[in-house]
């Protein structure tokens, strides 16, 4: 016990010091260019140059990195699945231009620490390509970095809310798939039901939904607590709950299966409790819900890959607050079906050797 009281906080203490305030960097950045002339190869020369720190930029912290897209339409699709944080796009006529020269940058507003960052170097770069203009030619047109955006600016506050949304399936799953089935297990409930016709798998399945149907509805109303309380606001249609509602079901199976896995192999309650606390810990801290992923050390990037609330909190902020189609989020979907298909396989054969 006294191991305990140490080394859960030294795990909260690691978890929190890098998972707050890392610097954030190579976030994907479309570069739209239709102009192909001095001026915009000078401009995109600059911004590759501080992509890579090589100007020495005060702000300059590689926080984005270039991805060539052959049009604006394809770029704002990605912008708005999540695919880049932003768009630069150099516009028809920039170099012929011999007034006012505009570039335009989409920025993706509902991640505000990272859109801080790249729209940061992005405009000390344009501030460097006007100072080069004026250097070569004292009569050339001026410069402006426009920035726009397809999205509202959404509060810190918000940010967090998709994250809160998936810790509460995760809390049900620690209560109702490990606190329960222990005490279910050492009641003989559980045993009980091996006198009945089902199948272990099917005594399985049985438990688990019954969790994620009590992870889902605690989910919901978590929503609607923010929605009221917290000034959240989400921008999703009828479809999009529907989305929202297979991603916290698939989430709920997999963090369900992790914890009733664990619940019956535990030897007391106690012993339950020192596995499951770090680890609710780690699945929060490391899966991007009170900072951008992009902003952690390699190692809890690592983690963030194969955590499931990653991609639960993923696909939960490109619902909410931009009303993302499915293929936005296949690839969440995808990852989350696989890894609660596992589990469910893993905890059924845990059930089997227990029992």
């Amino acid at each position: 016990m006294i191991f305990a009281t140490i080394i859960i906080p030294f795990i909260l203490l690691i978890l929190m010091g890098y998972a707050f305030g890392g610097v954030i960097a190579h976030e994907p950045v479309a570069v739209v260019q239709y102009s192909y002339g001095d001026s915009s190869n000078s401009f995109l020369a600059i911004i590759q140059a501080e992509q890579t720190c090589l100007l020495g930029g005060s702000g300059c912290q590689n926080s984005f990195k270039l991805v060539n897209v052959p049009d604006l339409g394809t770029a704002l699709n990605m912008l708005r699945e999540g695919s880049v944080k932003a768009v630069v796009y150099i516009p028809l006529g920039f170099d012929d231009s011999s007034s006012t020269r505009d570039i335009n940058v989409y920025i993706d507003t509902t991640d505000p620490m990272s859109a801080g960052a790249v729209s940061n170097e992005l405009t000390e770069a344009g501030q460097q390509f006007s100072l080069q203009q004026q250097a070569l030619s004292p009569q050339a047109p001026p410069v402006n970095i426009v920035k726009s955006s397809i999205y509202r600016n959404v509060l810190y506050i918000e940010f967090m809310a998709p994250g809160s949304i998936a810790s509460t399936l995760l809390f049900v799953a620690l209560i109702g798939g490990g606190i329960t089935i222990l005490n279910d297990r050492e009641r003989g409930v559980i045993e009980g039901y091996l006198v009945t016709p089902l199948k272990s798998y099917e005594i399985v399945f049985g438990v688990l939904m019954a969790g994620v149907v009590k992870a889902v509805l605690s989910a919901g109303a978590m929503l609607m607590l923010a929605v009221v309380f917290a000034g959240v606001r989400p921008n999703v249609d009828a479809f999009g709950v529907l989305l929202m509602i297979f991603t916290l079901i698939l989430a709920a199976l997999g963090l369900l299966s992790i914890v009733a896995a664990i619940a019956v192999r535990a030897p007391s309650a106690d012993m339950l409790r020192f596995i499951i606390l770090p680890l609710s810990y780690i699945l929060y801290f490391t899966s991007g819900a009170v900072y951008p992923v992009q902003g952690f050390p390699a190692w809890m990037k690592a983690l963030s890959a194969v955590n499931p609330m990653t991609y639960t909190v993923h696909a939960l902020r490109l619902l909410m607050y931009k009303g993302s189609s499915f293929a936005g989020i296949v690839g969440d979907f995808t990852f989350l079906a696989i890894f609660s298909g596992i589990m469910l396989v893993i905890t059924t054969l845990v059930f089997r050797r227990s029992l």
